[in-house]
């Protein structure tokens, strides 16, 4: 006989094999340890940070409850009690010999030593679906760093993305390795170069330290006060602040501003 969810073959009159009988039951324990962070991340104005005790006070947001979230724990919860009806031999449509667990965290601590967790007949596909579950609340609980666009590839032209602490970036078309700070040079020197491409000083300042050369936006609204910048409805020239950089005037404000 083989196991529904790798495929081995196992003993006769199992569902699962001993590894993925244990998978399994450490995924329904660790459903277990997510429900308090879970019931935390409910709250829309607070960021719980995950499994970390941290609260950081975000904006107020129209409602006050992620219903992502609430969706998330109704799913959890009906998933893992038709499971525990399964493993009792409980017919789902007979309410009436249902007994209802205490908590939805005692349902899945409660699964995951049943006796007959690796022998009922839909184990596999109760595994793959708890599984899923489990993958979503992870991503709720710890979303992935925010990526963000920093210039194409110098082969193929493809738009790359890179997180904050990202120092290498490989291109998901060509396979080409970058640096993140060449790619970022590279995307500057195309604006710089192109006297079209203009900007709101907030704007240009943004891609001038990012690329690693800090300018302040109100060092360009000054430069604008003094005349040293034209600005146009369209905004400020990419070009006038790269050679007013390149010409030292950025090393002068510094120096007055000290």
């Amino acid at each position: 006989m083989n196991c529904q969810n790798c495929k081995t073959i196992t003993e006769e009159g199992y569902s699962l094999c001993e590894a993925c009988e244990l998978r399994f039951a450490g995924t329904l324990l660790r459903l277990a340890r997510d429900i308090t962070p879970l019931h935390d991340s409910l709250d829309a104005t607070l960021h719980p940070g995950g499994h970390s005790p941290a609260r950081i006070q975000t904006a107020t947001p129209p409602t006050p409850i992620r219903l992502d979230v609430l969706d998330l724990i109704d799913m959890l919860d009906a998933s893992v009690r038709e499971l525990w009806r399964c493993l009792d031999g409980i017919d789902a449509l007979d309410w009436h010999k249902d007994p209802r667990m205490e908590d939805l965290e005692a349902t899945l601590v409660e699964c995951a030593g049943h006796p007959r967790l690796a022998t009922f007949a839909d184990a596999g596909f109760y595994m793959a679906t708890i599984n899923g579950i489990a993958r979503k609340i992870d991503l709720t609980l710890d979303p992935p760093e925010q990526r963000r666009e920093i210039g194409t590839c110098e082969l193929c032209e493809t738009m790359l993305t890179a997180g904050a602490a990202d120092q290498w970036v490989t291109c998901p078309v060509c396979n080409t390795e970058q640096r993140v700070q060449t790619v970022k040079l590279r995307r500057l020197k195309k604006l710089c170069w192109d006297d079209s491409k203009r900007g709101s000083a907030a704007d240009i300042a943004k891609a001038f330290t990012d690329a690693g050369i800090t300018v302040r936006r109100n060092t360009l609204n000054v430069w604008v006060s003094r005349g040293k910048l034209r600005n146009s409805p369209q905004g400020l020239a990419y070009c006038d602040v790269y050679r007013l950089v390149i010409g030292g005037e950025l090393d002068k404000e510094l120096t007055v501003t000290a």
